[in-house]
């Protein structure tokens, strides 16, 4: 038994995403007990915020891949496609490949200055639909592309929605309120605010900086729950590092950034800059002029 156990860990590159695999497992137990019992606001609360955590699972998945073998990994892809309600593999384009290239300047589709409205709060709402709209048509392209130039990232994607949308076209024929309110509720929810959290990390920063284009949150009850997520300077500077590591790495890196930047509570930042006083997050006022 004693070696049994000691196995289970090796599956794994490393450990600490025993973590990321317990909040994915718990996404559908939820979603199943709300469909066994019937649906109720606060679990399907709960779902959201499960969602959320899982499409950091697979925003960390895309980076630095959670298991040795890659047949688990093309498995799991599929499991996290049924967590965050779209392809996992589906935000390589847009994230990886563009976000992550352009970093928040002109050419990254996803960058902050998509909206501008003087109400800042109307800007952190809207942003994630507006950039989801806005990344479609590209991210299609590049799946088009995919086919002949990366097949087996192609048949990845394939595999992912072919067992996703069937699936999920069968739940809503036979429980379909049921069905949109434990699973697609936890879907909008999630989605919405792994676009959100990007914006407020970018929000008003400095694109072309070598360490001030991101804001960084340092809180360690956060970053326990979102994989250490908030140390977005670090992530940028090694997206292939593996996400146990960033804290470390932004220890590093915190004498070059401006403090102005650093926050420890994402709560407090997000009330001071989008609900009151509700002032421009700029730090940096040339961060808010056209880039395009």
């Amino acid at each position: 038994m004693n070696a049994s156990r000691r196995s289970i860990p090796t599956l794994l590159r490393n450990r600490a995403d025993r973590r990321s695999l317990l909040f994915v497992a718990l996404f559908p137990a939820l979603v199943a007990v709300q469909l066994a019992t019937g649906v109720r606001w606060w679990l399907v609360l709960a779902a959201g915020g499960l969602s959320f955590i899982a499409c950091i699972v697979n925003h960390n998945q895309q980076h630095c891949a959670t298991f040795r073998s890659a047949r688990l990994n093309r498995w799991f892809g599929v499991v996290l496609s049924f967590a965050i309600g779209q392809p996992a593999s589906a935000i390589i384009p847009m994230h990886n490949r563009n976000h992550h290239v352009h970093n928040n300047q002109s050419e990254d589709l996803s960058r902050a200055a998509n909206l501008r409205f003087r109400w800042s709060l109307a800007n952190l709402l809207l942003y994630p639909f507006v950039t989801a709209a806005r990344c479609a048509a590209a991210k299609e392209q590049h799946f088009r592309e995919w086919r002949e130039a990366e097949p087996e990232l192609y048949r990845q994607l394939v595999l992912e929605r072919w067992i996703l949308y069937p699936s999920l076209a069968v739940a809503l024929f036979f429980a379909p309120v049921p069905v949109l309110l434990a699973l697609g509720v936890p879907y909008l929810i999630g989605q919405w605010g792994i676009l959100a959290i990007n914006f407020v990390q970018h929000d008003g920063c400095d694109p072309d900086s070598e360490y001030n284009h991101s804001r960084n949150f340092t809180g360690r009850w956060l970053n326990w729950w979102v994989l250490n997520n908030g140390f977005h300077t670090a992530h940028h500077r090694c997206p292939g590092l593996h996400w146990s590591r960033l804290p470390a790495l932004h220890q590093h890196l915190a004498p070059h950034i401006d403090s102005r930047l650093e926050h420890p509570s994402i709560t407090r930042t997000v009330v001071s800059h989008y609900l009151w006083p509700a002032r421009r997050p700029a730090w940096k006022e040339e961060a808010w002029k056209e880039t395009a």
